[in-house]
């Protein structure tokens, strides 16, 4: 394993002697990658072992915790996937690795057959029993389909789903709708709830890597994937749940998960490495992470924006984020 950080060292130097790559430490330099190794298979093993620190801007979270107009959970028949639709801004990510903003666009699962399979990444050469997948899409590009057409237009951040012993509420809400759905092509409304309810929220501690993703239909995109150390846990009951969905021939999907693809020399980024590093994932914590999502410019220049379920409180009525703890946490949104 030092042999290959020894190499990835040199070619580092080498790359830096040459004008037409953009200087390491950037994330031009990140993004250099995917003309290179974009079109390798995906998933892969991640490790802290198999990584490369790299440092790069805090990852910021905006509209997270603002309530969609409504949310829409459909079965495809390969897999179960949560779309929502705002009435005026919807969340977003800037900062870390991205040169530019990305929108949320939808949310998907893999699962597998026993608690012992489940996930499309294996983390330390294990796999876990589901993982959700949380596609954005560059602004600029308007649309995911319009996206996927470019290699810097779509992020994928992979969460791991551990086995835990009581039921994560973050997917309460969304397994609430899974009997209205058991059979391919059915969809339903869930919540509304924000995005923030759902997602666990992370600014550093990401694995980074350029992967390819290959449809069904054979189609193949360049997708930036991220897999933060920050896991969701569903219990058993929970995971058992999704084997209750049917495919497309009226059979229990038992598991849509993909084959584990060779890691090979390319590159596995360790963005802004922060807490204990014995484990490749951070333990499940023991009370739910505070929000550290903001709002966007455009609700704090007009709060009237906002859902009346983020109006309710006079606390809302304050102008700008306060700082508490590390956090800027959003003062005119209602806690969930």
């Amino acid at each position: 394993m030092s042999n290959h950080k020894d190499n990835v060292k040199d070619n580092i130097v080498k790359e830096n002697e040459d004008p037409s790559i953009p200087p390491y430490g950037t994330n031009e330099w990140l993004q250099y990658w995917s003309e290179f190794e974009g079109h390798l298979p995906s998933p892969i093993d991640v490790s802290i072992t198999g990584s490369l620190s790299y440092k790069c801007p805090e990852l910021k979270w905006f509209n997270f915790d603002v309530y969609p107009h409504k949310v829409k959970l459909t079965n495809t028949g390969y897999t179960i996937v949560i779309s929502s639709k705002w009435k005026t801004e919807r969340p977003y990510l800037e900062g870390g690795p991205f040169l530019e903003k990305h929108v949320l666009s939808q949310i998907h699962f893999h699962w597998g057959a026993d608690m012992m399979e489940g996930s499309d990444h294996t983390v330390d050469q294990r796999r876990y029993p589901a993982e959700m997948q949380v596609t954005f899409f560059r602004s600029e590009y308007m649309t995911q389909q319009e996206a996927l057409r470019h290699s810097d237009g779509v992020t994928m951040i992979s969460y791991i789903i551990k086995y835990g012993v009581n039921p994560d509420d973050r997917l309460s809400w969304v397994l609430e709708g899974f009997p209205r759905v058991r059979e391919a092509q059915k969809h339903t409304r869930i919540g509304p709830y924000p995005m923030s309810r759902l997602l666990p929220m992370f600014f550093e501690d990401y694995f980074l890597y350029w992967g390819r993703l290959d449809t069904a239909r054979g189609e193949s995109f360049v997708i930036k994937w991220l897999v933060p150390r920050t896991t969701l846990f569903a219990s058993y009951d929970q995971i058992r749940e999704f084997r209750k969905l049917w495919d497309p021939w009226d059979e229990p999907n038992l598991r849509n998960f993909r084959p584990l693809q060779e890691k090979g020399e390319r590159h596995v980024f360790f963005i802004n490495p922060h807490w204990c590093q014995y484990n490749s994932l951070l333990p499940i914590p023991r009370v739910p992470e505070p929000s550290i999502s903001v709002l966007s410019p455009a609700y704090m220049k007009n709060p009237k924006m906002l859902p009346p379920q983020n109006r309710r409180t006079e606390s809302s009525q304050v102008e700008g984020p306060t700082k508490t703890s590390q956090y800027n946490l959003p003062t005119l949104l209602t806690r969930i």
